[in-house]
């Protein structure tokens, strides 16, 4: 039996289209460059809930399943899953998860531990690294970073925002051409006998605490007669008559209204969906409220949609050749953060890179409290210490980057009434990355004879060396 150490993968919270791409990174960079230093390179199969089961699969001993020769090619299958290929959880390790995981790393002689995720999982990176120096175990923690809410601070961007970015503009262009389908054109007769009802759209995307996904939608805008008219954040604030007559104004002058919300937007006080309730008493109505281990308060359901869609309709004065006015309203939805086709090849390879450059900076360098960086140009990674991204105390919501901190050239990406994003700002940003017009998935893996759909990776589990986990 190797004496050398080991090294474990753990993925952690919502997915991304490229998340797994990242997965390929660490393991393939392990693989080629780092088996004369570590025994083997372990997943935890199920993010830290596999972990602390002892669900874990030794990707080297994977890799090799059908020789040396082929081995490449099986992990090169990898990175082309969205959503998270070895499974994740949202678990947060109180102290006695964190003494039963450091009992297994010991067991396995796992000395590099790599923990892949957002605000939350970077602070999970923290607390296991404070514990197992503690404890007189010190690990190499480094931490990986991926997240659509791109609300990481330091990197310029978070693997997998642009792809969720060209995801969302995609999405808006097919709302905003199935309005157009409906509305009517330049000189048609509006005096009919025939009359159809007015149609306006909401459409509302993830993003509770940070209002990235929802400004992404503005790259879909040609001129200002296409949607999204409104774009609300939880940064841009709420006012419901201010959005009202910025809605009325887009609709008199255009013929056709589409609206854009973050899930999270917000009035300063309240979550807007949560307007809903306050609606809904009458009926003796209540939404719960839904925390996870991270005390993140859940808002992914319908309540924000069906708020706005009742109160355009109730509120927008139509003209009088309709016989009345129908909003659609849809989203949240978890199909934009890992659509299985529409992908930046830009951000596929920043994903790859930067969990390469996890292992690089753990294995090959020795350092650990890190976490690697996308920088403002395609293809360099740089790292940061962890404490500048997470800290135990604040907690992950105390360590955000908000969608007001962009500025170019001293201008806010937000409008000044809070309810649109200056595209041409927010293309200088992340437009290179998010390669609007570029290939997506099908067009990349079928170079290397895939083809939809994909099938399930089923990882094979290793021999458990302590007994199951009970609490």
């Amino acid at each position: 039996m190797s004496n050398k150490p080991n090294a474990i993968y753990i993925m952690g919270g919502g997915g991304t289209q490229v998340i797994s791409a990242s997965g390929y990174g660490a393991v393939q960079k392990a693989f080629a460059s780092y088996r004369d230093k570590i025994g083997t390179f372990y997943i935890a199969v199920g993010g830290m809930r596999g972990a602390l089961n002892e669900d874990w699969c030794d990707m080297f001993a994977w890799a090799l399943e059908e020789g040396e020769e082929k081995a490449e090619s099986r992990l090169n299958r990898i990175k082309w899953y969205s959503a998270p290929v070895f499974g994740t959880s949202r678990h947060k390790p109180d102290s006695k998860d964190s003494e039963r995981l450091l009992e297994l790393l010991k067991a396995h002689n796992v000395k590099y531990v790599f923990l892949n995720g957002g605000n939350d999982t970077m602070e999970k990176a923290m607390i296991l690294q404070e514990f197992s120096e503690r404890k007189g175990f010190p690990l190499t923690v480094v931490g990986v970073p991926k997240t659509v809410d791109n609300d990481l601070l330091v990197t310029h961007r978070c693997p997998g925002y642009a792809s969720f970015a060209k995801q969302v503009a995609m999405n808006t262009m097919s709302v905003q051409a199935d309005l157009d389908s409906f509305a009517l054109p330049e000189g048609a007769v509006k005096d009919s006998p025939i009359k159809e009802g007015a149609v306006a759209q909401v459409l509302v995307l993830m993003g509770r605490d940070e209002g990235w996904g929802a400004a992404a939608a503005v790259a879909a805008k040609i001129d200002e007669s296409y949607g999204p008219h409104v774009i609300l954040t939880k940064e841009g604030g709420f006012n419901p008559d201010k959005f009202i007559k910025k809605c009325q104004e887009a609709y008199d002058k255009y013929g056709r209204l589409l609206v854009v919300a973050a899930e999270g937007a917000h009035d300063g006080e309240s979550y807007i969906g949560n307007y809903l309730q306050v609606a809904s008493k009458e009926l003796n109505l209540e939404f719960q409220l839904h925390q996870d281990a991270h005390k993140n308060t859940s808002v992914t359901d319908s309540r924000l949609g069906l708020f706005l869609k009742l109160l355009i309709e109730s509120k927008l004065n139509i003209p009088t050749h309709y016989k009345g006015l129908k909003v659609r309203e849809e989203g949240p939805g978890y199909i934009n953060r890992s659509h299985i086709e529409v992908v930046s090849a830009v951000d596929i390879q920043d994903a790859i890179n930067v969990g390469s450059k996890a292992v690089e900076l753990a294995i090959g360098e020795g350092k650990g409290k890190v976490m690697p960086i996308l920088t403002d140009k395609i293809g360099e990674v740089s790292y940061t210490e962890l404490c500048n991204v997470a800290d135990t105390v604040k907690g992950s919501r105390g360590m955000t980057r908000s969608l007001s901190s962009l500025s170019i050239d001293g201008k806010s990406i937000i409008s000044e009434d809070g309810m649109m994003i200056d595209k041409d700002l927010f293309m200088q940003y992340i437009g290179p990355f998010m390669d609007l017009n570029g290939p997506n998935r099908i067009e990349l893996f079928r170079e290397e004879g895939m083809k939809y759909p994909l099938e399930r990776i089923n990882f094979p589990l290793i021999e458990r060396k302590l007994p199951a986990y009970v609490k």
